[in-house]
């Protein structure tokens, strides 16, 4: 089970809501280039009482944006997009959806970023070794050949023991993402 929200903060002006508390001058946040955008993905387990809160954060929205699209490939791609689909949709809102397709294919490349360094085992090393979380005591080679053995015995058991179209599905998605991310600009 997910849970998402959405947040946007403005550096600038802590002062733009009213006395009440209730009104947010939305036009002034929206020409903030400095505005913050985090989106937070909540999963709990429906049968326990843990979850994941994965926090996302551009930090300046706007000016994430506008040097993207200063990009001469992307201002490209925008001129081939207009030109493919300007007649079917009004502009501006063609352009909303542009930009947004830019944040995913971004968005996407920072997760796939994000789950290599989660992956590696120097961060892995990290995490088993921070006292605070496991207080780990084995050496960086025997951690290593451990995590890998275990990861090993992992995928021989899910070969065993998984449906082959289940595979071909989740294949397809990740396909899908990559396709999304290596192929856009």
């Amino acid at each position: 089970m997910s849970i998402m929200g959405l947040f946007f903060r403005s550096n600038k002006d802590e002062k733009k809501v009213d006395s009440n508390n209730s009104k947010i001058d939305l036009e002034k946040i929206k020409k903030d280039k400095k505005r913050d955008y985090t989106h937070n993905f909540w999963f709990k387990d429906p049968y326990a009482d843990w979850g994941f809160e994965i926090n996302v954060t551009i930090s300046h929205f706007g000016i994430f944006l506008d040097s993207v699209l200063s990009d001469s490939k992307v201002r490209e791609f925008w001129d081939d997009v207009k030109e493919k689909f300007g007649k079917e949709v009004d502009e501006q809102e063609l352009l909303k959806v542009f930009k947004l397709y830019v944040l995913i294919v971004y968005l996407l490349g920072v997760l796939s970023d994000t789950q290599k360094r989660i992956q590696s085992y120097s961060w892995a090393y990290e995490i088993y070794y921070n006292p605070i979380l496991f207080d780990g005591k084995l050496d960086v080679k025997t951690f290593r050949e451990l995590l890998e053995n275990i990861a090993k015995y992992r995928v021989a058991k899910l070969e065993k023991n998984t449906d082959e179209k289940t595979d071909q599905k989740d294949e397809q998605l990740n396909n899908f993402y990559l396709y999304l991310f290596n192929k856009s600009f």
